[in-house]
């Protein structure tokens, strides 16, 4: 009962999404492509926002805090999505918004393209891979790399 109404309320008070994120997924999904979501936020919390905007089923694994000692800006919650989906570190990229997500994708020894958004445009992304203006952006430099 108590999450038939989490899910209620969250679907009716859904968080904006960053441009062109719904389309990517999509996408990445149709490509065929492994996709993971990696959070710091709690299950509860993650799991009625991502099933409210019908993204749930298009991540191969959803990681979040809950499922880790660790969680970030430690690598485990990455190395944890890494071996749900029998992917090498070399063999995949993390996009974050976040000081400590670009932390905690590094401290898995991965490739990361951080992304500020409104709330994070004075983080330090000087430890990326690369920083990127937009998705728009990564996902025309991704296609170039497929």
């Amino acid at each position: 009962m108590k999450d038939q109404q989490t899910l209620a309320n969250v679907k009716t008070n859904l968080p904006p999404l960053m441009p062109y994120a719904a389309d990517i997924l999509f996408a990445v999904k149709e490509q065929d492509l492994k996709m993971a979501l990696v959070t710091g936020s709690a299950c509860h919390e993650a799991e009625p926002i991502l099933k409210g905007l019908g993204f749930y089923d298009l991540f191969d694994t959803v990681v979040t805090k809950d499922d880790v000692t660790n969680p970030k800006p430690a690598g485990d919650p990455y190395l944890l999505a890494l071996k749900n989906m029998q992917v090498a570190a070399k063999n995949a990229i993390a996009v974050e918004d976040t000081f400590t997500g670009v932390t905690a994708a590094n401290n898995a020894a991965l490739a990361v393209v951080a992304i500020a958004n409104k709330h994070t445009e004075q983080h330090d992304f000087s430890k990326a891979t690369q920083q990127m203006d937009n998705l728009e952006e990564f996902w025309q430099w991704l296609q170039s790399q497929l």
